[in-house]
């Protein structure tokens, strides 16, 4: 019902224009076509446009009287009754000079009409077009039938201007044409004034006001025609003045809607209602900068237009089309975005416009003459304009969006950055500080806060926002809320009534909308935005942008939790790793004392015997020699105990070099045969194969490493014995095997014989092996001790010719 009832209304309204344009168009095909079209002025119809040379007229010439009636008794034509005849007797004043002639016409075809009005019904369809969506799309209210009601009466307008467009010049045409414009005129107007009073919804004046709007449609004609009987009085001059003034009350209409609607965006909030009126606002510039400067104010000024009027409506066609957006709430988070880049588009068409008006004055001043050459610099102008449209109009929507638009976030810039700094912060305080210190300054954000929820806890950082933000509950509730959508607006109404007075609240405390920060299994918590510091609401830039951030924060906040959770266990274990290091050292030190105990004790008594033997009574020189060799030696096992000590404490890293093995091991047994420590009765051989590769090792260690096994060996063997080394190369290692036939190991498992402080001999800190594989784990190589297959103990070396560490030289060395 709802739907006929409106129809109907359209209907009618739409009917008005139509009707003018059928009365119009027939009475062109009746009367011909003279070849000019006019345009209606204060004292006659001017010459404004010449078709075909029909008749002696030029471009503003003027029509003073059609068939001796003057313009003034014409205009009321269809009030009087006087002949319209198809070749009517003209007068025409041009330069103070009256030269009357028959008016020669010729017939009228449907192309020719269609020719001349095609972009006047062009411009009634679309008007009557955009009211009918409006009516059919838009909430049925009392501003989608006064935004139609508008439509029609500006499309009423356009058709009654037919007349002059098709110059028709009879003299109830011309007056049907004129009373039907002025009327049409002030109904429009009215509509128009009564429709910005009461737009937005929210800023209605009419509302409580019922006297307001009969105002709107009552004064318009009652002020012009009182102001027209002032300045003409009732005689002839009574209609051409009404003509001219007509137009009067449309500036104060466009001051009056364009102040209001000013006033409404400074009153109301920055929200989607706000937005809304930045598309009428911008419009009316676009839409009254051509109409008001060049069609109305000359047209007051000297009573004659600088444009024609369908320019002028063309332009007019930009404000409809903005309220019609308005009305459809059609883009509203993106008005900003849109409007700059109208702008820009504008200000680069008037610059090359302007540019090449300067390029073609340059052309006919130095090239005049010289088309071939004044062809090759307008394809040059042409390349270079193309070339720079697109980077100049980047650069001017930037500077738009900056200084007109003020501080709008730029994803494409700064994302990139942001997105860097958010990955690598694995501590929770440093994403807290890059998020609501940083981005809240670089983005002009008057706050943000980070919400976090973890389990039963729910954190709020800065802690200034926790009474605003506090809730366990409300949280959960939001972010069951977010489950299906990236964000949440405050001033959007929810279902939940808990929830809808909780976003009333937060949107008074400042906040704008929510983000959820999305980890890989669940929402880890909240990004909450606060509002712009310029006041302007977000654009779907911004909000795409916002969302894609929080993406970001969300999996960085993700690592930052298993970052801490880790951190957490990383502590504990560091903690009991020191706790049993310090426990192996206490074990370690108790271990070293007892074997020191015994190591120092024992020498300790035979130096205190000694000492006390000769210091009792002066004993023979033979007893006194032996007393003090005694000493000597027990010192000498001291320094013994000592020196392994230190070596054991103090490791170096090996300095490597090339070692010729062929030559090194024989050196050492023969150094090792030549010390006091060797046993003359324990028979030593080597077995060496006749090539080997040189070996890359420190070869004092080495050297200390072979000497501590092969004493070992001979100490295990006792009185006699044999010792051989073998070497041999086991693809890119070195094998060294010292075996003996001494008792070799019994009951104890080899690698026990690599611990600290263990020995099997009666006196000896049980530090030699252990300093073997320390030198060995240094040459990235390994040790292994085990009894031979008939008797005695083999220990094998196995050596690497080119070792790991960093410091070794390469093969191809």
């Amino acid at each position: 019902m709802r739907v006929l009832v409106q129809l109907a209304y359209g209907v009618t309204a739409a009917g008005v224009p139509f009707c003018l344009v059928l009365y119009f168009t027939v009475s062109s095909f009746l009367f011909g076509n003279p070849g000019f079209s006019v345009d209606k002025t204060q004292h006659g119809l001017r010459i404004a446009r010449i078709h075909k040379k029909l008749n002696p007229v030029q471009v503003d010439d003027l029509i003073i009287e059609i068939d001796r009636v003057p313009y003034d008794r014409v205009l009321r034509g269809f009030l009087l009754k006087s002949a319209n005849r198809q070749n009517p007797i003209v007068s025409l004043a041009s330069d103070k000079v009256v030269d009357t002639f028959s008016l020669r016409t010729i017939p009228h075809t449907p192309g020719s009409v269609l020719s001349l009005i095609w972009l006047h019904l062009l411009l009634i369809t679309v008007f009557i077009s955009l009211g009918l969506i409006a009516l059919l799309r838009a909430p049925p209210d009392k501003l989608t039938r006064l935004f139609f009601f508008m439509l029609c009466g500006f499309a009423g307008s356009i058709a009654s201007t037919l007349a002059s467009q098709l110059g028709l010049v009879i003299p109830s045409v011309t007056s049907v044409s004129f009373f039907a414009l002025t009327c049409c005129n002030w109904l429009a107007f009215g509509a128009w004034a009564h429709f910005a009073c009461c737009f937005p919804q929210e800023r209605d004046l009419s509302r409580n006001r019922p006297w307001l709007p009969p105002l709107f449609y009552i004064l318009p004609p009652l002020l012009t025609v009182t102001l027209s009987l002032i300045l003409a009085g009732e005689g002839s001059e009574f209609l051409g003045m009404l003509q001219r003034l007509r137009n009067m009350f449309l500036p104060i209409i466009i001051v009056g809607a364009f102040g209001k609607h000013l006033v409404d965006f400074y009153i109301l909030p920055p929200d989607i209602v706000r937005n809304q009126i930045k598309f009428p606002l911008a419009a009316y510039w676009l839409s009254f900068g051509p109409y008001f400067f060049l069609y109305l104010l000359p047209n007051l000024l000297i009573d004659r237009p600088l444009i024609y009027f369908r320019t002028a409506a063309i332009a007019f066609l930009i404000l409809p089309l903005a309220y019609l957006f308005a009305l459809l709430r059609y883009r509203l988070f993106a008005v900003d975005k849109l409007l700059s880049k109208i702008l820009a588009y504008i200000l680069l068409i008037i610059f090359f416009t302007g540019l090449y008006a300067a390029f073609l004055l340059a052309v006919k001043h130095w090239f005049l003459g010289k088309n071939t050459l004044s062809e090759e610099l307008f394809l040059l102008f042409l390349v270079l304009v193309i070339a720079g449209f697109n980077p100049a109009l980047s650069r001017v929507h930037k500077a738009i969006n900056r200084y007109i638009f003020g501080n709008q976030l730029q994803p494409a810039s700064i994302l990139h950055a942001f997105s860097n700094r958010i990955s690598t912060a694995l501590e929770i305080s440093d994403l807290v500080n890059i998020v609501t210190l940083e981005f809240a300054e670089q983005f002009g954000l008057d706050k943000i806060a980070l919400v976090i929820s973890s389990g039963d806890q729910v954190q709020i950082y800065p802690k200034k926002y926790s009474s605003e933000l506090s809730g366990g509950e409300d949280t959960e509730l939001i972010i069951k809320q977010l489950a299906d959508n990236e964000f949440i607006l405050c001033q959007i109404r929810q279902n939940n009534g808990h929830l809808s007075k909780k976003f009333a609240t937060l949107r008074q405390d400042g906040w704008s909308m929510a983000f959820r920060l999305q980890g890989s299994r669940r929402i880890n918590g909240l990004l909450w935005i606060g509002n712009k510091k310029s006041g302007r609401i977000f654009n779907d830039d911004n909000i795409l942008f916002l969302a894609t951030l929080s993406n970001h924060i969300g999996i960085a906040l993700e690592n930052s939790l298993r970052f801490t959770s880790l951190s957490d266990s990383k502590r504990q274990q560091e903690e009991m790793f020191d706790q049993m290091v310090q426990q192996k050292k206490m074990a370690a030190l108790g271990e070293m004392s007892t074997v020191l105990a015994h190591e120092l004790k024992n020498p300790l008594a035979v130096i205190r015997s000694a000492a006390q033997h000769l210091n009792t009574t002066p004993p023979p020189s033979e007893i006194m020699d032996e007393m003090l060799a005694f000493i000597i030696d027990e010192v000498d096992s001291l320094n013994l105990t000592i020196n392994s000590l230190l070596t054991h404490a103090r490791h170096r890293n090996p300095t490597f070099q090339p070692i010729d093995l062929l030559k090194t091991i024989p050196a050492l047994l023969k150094k090792w045969q030549l010390t006091k420590d060797h046993n003359p009765n324990i028979q030593t051989s080597y077995n060496l194969p006749g090539k080997i590769p040189p070996l890359y090792a420190d070869i004092s260690q080495l050297g200390q490493i072979l000497l501590n096994v092969i004493r070992n060996s001979e100490e295990a063997m006792g009185e006699s014995g044999k010792l051989s080394l073998s070497l041999q190369e086991e693809g890119e290692h070195a094998i060294i095997v010292i075996s003996d036939n001494g008792p070799g190991i019994k009951k104890i498992h080899p690698e026990k014989l690599f611990q600290n402080f263990f020995s099997t001999k009666e006196r000896g800190l049980g530090l030699g092996l252990s300093v073997c594989r320390q030198l060995v784990n240094a040459h990235s190589g390994t040790i292994a001790i085990k009894n031979g297959k008939n008797c005695g103990a083999k220990v094998t070396l196995c050596l690497p010719f080119y070792p790991q560490p960093s410091t070794q030289p390469s093969p191809a060395d």
